[in-house]
C-alpha cells in the first residue's frame, strides 16, 4: 500500500528538525569563531576555560552535524520514495486507462471477428457452384384417342387447340381429331409450357374454360401441371403424365 501522506508528513517534520538544527549549527559555529579570535587577548586562566569550552563546542558541533547529514539522508530518500510513489500512481493511471481501452478493442475485436465470418459464410455461399439442375423427367399429354404426344423440354411451350386452316389456328397440340371443334374447344384454347423446370398450363381466355380434375381455372391464368392430371378443355378431356408413369389411367 502506498502511503503518500505518512512520507509527506515525515518530510515535513523532518525539514522543520534540519531548520532548526541548522540554526542552531550556525550559532554554535559563531560562538567558536568569536571565541577563537578572542583567545590572543586573554590571560592564561581565562584563556584554558575558553578553550576548554571551544573543544566542548567544536564536539557539540561536530554531533549536530552528524545529525544534519542523518536528517537530510532521511529527506533524501523520502523525496526518492514520494518521487516512485508518484512514477507509481501515474503507472497505475496509465495501465487503467489502457485495461479499459483493451477492454474496448477486445469487444471490438469480436464484433469484427463474427462479421468477418459473417462476411465469409455469405462469399462462399455466393460463390459456391450451383448444383446441377435436377433432371427433368419426361412427361407427355394423352388424347382420348390414347396418342401420346411427348413434351419435349428443348422446345418448351405447346398450344393447344385445334387446326383450322381458314382461320391460321395450327395449334401444336391438334384436339381437331378427337372433336375438339365440335366439343367446346377453342382455336388457341390454352398453352402448355415449361417454366422454371415446371410444366404449367395456362388458359387463354378460352369460351367454354379450362378445367383440372375438375375445377375451373380463372381465364388467363397459370396452374402448375402435376402427375397424371385431368384437363378438360370444353368438354374434350386430356391427361398429363410422366411417361415413366405404367399405371393406366
Amino acid at each position: 500500500m502506498l502511503d503518500r501522506a505518512a512520507f509527506e508528513k515525515e518530510n515535513q517534520d523532518t525539514r522543520k528538525q534540519l531548520a532548526a538544527l541548522e540554526k542552531d549549527v550556525k550559532q554554535l559555529r559563531d560562538w567558536v569563531s568569536s571565541n577563537e579570535r578572542a583567545l590572543n587577548g586573554m590571560n592564561e586562566s581565562l584563556r584554558r576555560i575558553t578553550e576548554d569550552g571551544i573543544t566542548k563546542a567544536r564536539a557539540g558541533l561536530s554531533v549536530r552535524e552528524g545529525d544534519l547529514q542523518r536528517l537530510r539522508g532521511v529527506i533524501a530518500k523520502n523525496d526518492k520514495i514520494l518521487s516512485r510513489i508518484g512514477d507509481i500512481e501515474r503507472r497505475r493511471k496509465d495501465i487503467a486507462t489502457l485495461e479499459e481501452e483493451q477492454e474496448r478493442l477486445i469487444v471490438l475485436l469480436e464484433r469484427n471477428r463474427t462479421e468477418l465470418r459473417q462476411f465469409e459464410q455469405e462469399y462462399e455461399e455466393m460463390t459456391r457452384p450451383a448444383a446441377p439442375p435436377a433432371a427433368l423427367a419426361p412427361c407427355e399429354v394423352v388424347l382420348p384417342n390414347n396418342l401420346r404426344i411427348p413434351l419435349d423440354p428443348g422446345k418448351g411451350t405447346y398450344m393447344v387447340g385445334w387446326y383450322d386452316a381458314a382461320a391460321g389456328a395450327s395449334p401444336d397440340i391438334d384436339l381437331h381429331p378427337v372433336g375438339g371443334s365440335a366439343q367446346g374447344v377453342s382455336r388457341q384454347h390454352a398453352i402448355i409450357r415449361l417454366a422454371e423446370g415446371q410444366w404449367t398450363v395456362t388458359d387463354l381466355g378460352s369460351t367454354n374454360g379450362t378445367f383440372l380434375n375438375d375445377a375451373p381455372m380463372t381465364p388467363n391464368s397459370t396452374v402448375a401441371l402435376r402427375d397424371r392430371t385431368r384437363i378438360r378443355l370444353g368438354n374434350v378431356i386430356i391427361f398429363f403424365r410422366y411417361i415413366t408413369q405404367t399405371t393406366r389411367l
